[in-house]
């Protein structure tokens, strides 16, 4: 694998990571607005 291909697996890797955290933030915000 070249440098460039693992450069953009990290990215991928990060940036999946990324969106992930952000959707369990905004359920549990919605869960904590019903509970509300």
């Amino acid at each position: 694998m070249s440098s460039v291909q693992i450069g953009l697996l990290l990215l991928l890797g990060i940036s999946t990571f990324g969106f992930v955290t952000l959707s369990i933030d905004v359920m549990r915000s919605r869960r904590m607005k019903r509970s509300k």
